[in-house]
């Protein structure tokens, strides 16, 4: 019986065509973005190159068949979702064409306000010296209440406060907006590394209270602060 030989013409399309394959599906879970602007210093700076992972937000409904997902109900995100402290790409809520990137600092159901230069959740006011170029000079919302996160919807801030458009000005965005968490810099080489996600922590060290649980106690009273002009 005669063998059938391959030439090397269709050795070479079969590859190209594997290697197509693949970069389509690694490009359908991770994008390369280069960062432009000020808005994320000194966390990402301008220029930086990073990768951004597009499955991390994803929502799943298998109808009848979800419970082929352990621990997940109809709906849910097929991994963790969105955390408070997680570095995201979104789309603008103004310009689809443009994106954002920026830190998720409220979940839906989330209080949120800016007062005297710091940021409070739920209560609590955030440690962010680690990671903020400067604390906010702006106080947000103008009135006295905090405002709660709607449901489906994340309160995101830039790291350079004074310099970023995110929710302070544009309130927060739907979860139909967000790209993908920011998962590693590859650009600059002397600057490689993760993509500047952390969890937040309050003044005392303690994870941000749930909405409607009591916050821990401050370390300082509000007597205590003076608005920062």
């Amino acid at each position: 019986m005669q063998r059938l030989r391959h030439g090397p013409i269709r050795d070479i399309l079969e590859t190209a065509l594997l290697a197509l394959i693949v970069f389509l599906l690694a490009r359908a879970v991770v994008q390369n973005f280069q960062v432009e602007g000020a808005s994320m210093d000194p966390t990402l700076q301008h220029a930086n190159f990073v990768l951004v992972n597009k499955l991390a937000y994803e929502k799943v409904n298998l109808g009848p068949f979800d419970f082929l997902i352990p621990g997940r109900d109809n709906g849910e995100f097929l991994f963790d979702g969105p955390s408070r402290g997680d570095v995201v790409v979104f789309h603008s809520p103004s310009d689809p064409d443009r994106d954002f990137v920026k830190r998720i600092i409220g979940l839906p159901g989330d209080r949120v306000e800016v007062r005297h230069g710091e940021v409070l959740v739920n209560g609590a006011r955030l440690d962010e010296g680690a990671y903020i170029r400067s604390a906010p000079t702006y106080q947000y919302p103008q009135g006295s209440m905090p405002v709660v996160v709607p449901p489906d919807h994340y309160f995101v801030l830039g790291d350079n406060r004074n310099a970023s458009q995110d929710s302070h000005v544009f309130g927060p965005i739907h979860e139909r907006l967000l790209v993908g968490a920011v998962i590693f810099r590859w650009l600059p080489l002397d600057a490689i590394g993760g993509g500047g996600s952390r969890p937040l922590v309050t003044d005392v060290g303690a994870p941000v209270p749930e909405p409607g649980e009591a916050g821990p106690a401050p370390a300082s009273t509000a007597a205590e602060l003076e608005p920062v002009r």
